[in-house]
């Protein structure tokens, strides 16, 4: 009986490292973004890209005259 205590105490022991080190995993992963950040940035994204294709028309404009 003593070494099944002693083989439960080891397994213990043994899972509250494992779970240490999950913890430590996850605390430095990133969380993960809401959806409305993401709807944010995607929409920023498509802002800026029509921004340039707009700077880039009118440069265009200008050096072929239309």
């Amino acid at each position: 009986m003593e070494k099944v205590v002693e083989k439960l105490d080891c397994i213990n022991h043994t899972l509250e490292r494992q779970n240490r080190i999950i913890q430590q995993m996850l605390d430095i992963m990133p969380r993960p973004a809401s959806k409305f950040t993401r709807v944010l940035e995607t929409a920023v994204l498509f802002i800026a890209v029509f921004g340039f294709i707009n700077i880039v028309d009118t440069i265009r404009k200008w050096i072929i005259g239309g």
